[in-house]
């Protein structure tokens, strides 16, 4: 049964109270930057619940020093894994909003206020923030796929209907909020979606700021790739509910933005096989040469790393492709683990 919707006024949306919610697994060089940022927001009556899974680094000798705030309420739990963590979180939490964040997310000082701003209307079930990616000399780290992904978020909000939470910042009512699966590997994707298949609203915010240092490690970025891939087939299972076409709205926007992509591996291994069943046709020969051509240049922009638009675009493409296509794989057989390392954005 859908949750009661509450309304609240503009006079009263401020005292919506609010939890930050914070996994951590071997995080020391940003647990304390993260608490220092959680003490700069503006938000009143503010609390942050931090887990920490099991961190083998100073995470947990970092967390203790704060171990007697008021305004924190720190755990540490044995190696088991972020969903168990996040799952523990939220049965501590009891406030109205529950804002969800990754450890190396920093939030700008207003982030909360503009999230929560959106629960005014008791239609909006979750809230999505902008992550904002910036390299080291703190200029922007936004390329085409994000830039992309966040015209999508837009768009998306238009209708009220963005598809996924990002994991760096999006906020969501705590009684729509219920414990993960223990095989759930994408926690934001899974948690702000709940809000949609219970017939609320999801909004994007794109003045609620969070931001996060571009990384360098391009084998570490291909395995966050797999990772999330293979939580994203294993996220169709547990919100079958968003295939349904009786719903029109959600079905489009989740089909179109999300289902469709985390296919487009397979249609390319198909696309690259049909012209083999008839290279006499003269059509099959010319989509057999575009794709070799295709192929050669994303070659050559992995082999050399250049940035030439006709090579990077190319190769990035194929690369995103085969780390989801390898992810698929791990999760259909079953050998993508639900705990998480700690990597780097890029």
């Amino acid at each position: 049964m859908k949750p009661e919707r509450v309304s609240v006024d503009s006079s009263e949306s401020d005292k919506l109270s609010v939890a930050i919610i914070c996994a951590m697994y071997n995080e020391e060089d940003v647990a304390e930057e993260k608490i220092a940022n959680f003490k700069s927001l503006t938000y009143p009556d503010l609390r942050m619940y931090i887990g920490s899974d099991g961190s083998s680094d100073r995470t947990n000798e970092i967390l203790a020093k704060h171990a007697d705030d008021q305004s924190l309420s720190i755990i540490t739990f044995p190696r088991r894994g972020k969903v168990h963590v996040i799952n523990d979180l939220i049965s501590s939490a009891t406030e109205n909003i529950l804002v969800f964040t990754d450890a190396n997310s920093m939030f700008s000082q207003d982030a909360i206020e503009k999230l929560v701003l959106h629960m005014k209307d008791p239609a909006v079930g979750a809230v999505c923030g902008r992550l904002k990616l910036v390299d080291s000399s703190g200029s922007s780290g936004e390329g085409f796929y994000w830039r992309h992904e966040t015209m999508l978020k837009k768009a998306e909000s238009v209708f009220k209907c963005v598809i996924g939470g990002n994991g760096a910042i999006f906020a969501i009512r705590r009684n729509l909020v219920q414990h993960l699966p223990v095989d759930t590997i994408n926690d934001d994707f899974t948690i702000s979606m709940r809000a949609i298949v219970q017939e609320y609203d999801m909004v994007y915010a794109e003045n609620a700021i969070a931001t996060e240092e571009v990384g360098k490690d391009d084998k570490v970025e291909f395995k966050r790739h797999i990772r999330d891939a293979a939580g994203h087939y294993r996220a169709m299972r547990h919100l079958v509910a968003l295939l349904n076409p009786f719903y029109p709205k959600r079905f489009f926007f989740y089909a179109s933005h999300r289902v469709i992509r985390w296919f487009v591996p397979h249609l390319m291994i198909i696309s690259l096989a049909l012209p083999f069943f008839d290279l006499s046709n003269q059509c099959a020969r010319f989509s057999l040469l575009l794709q070799v051509v295709f192929y050669s240049l994303a070659s050559v922009g992995w082999l050399t790393g250049s940035r030439f638009v006709l090579l990077y675009i190319p190769f990035y493409f194929t690369y995103i492709n085969i780390a989801m296509f390898v992810g698929f794989l791990r999760n259909l057989l079953g050998l993508q683990r639900v705990s998480w390392d700690r990597t780097q954005r890029i």
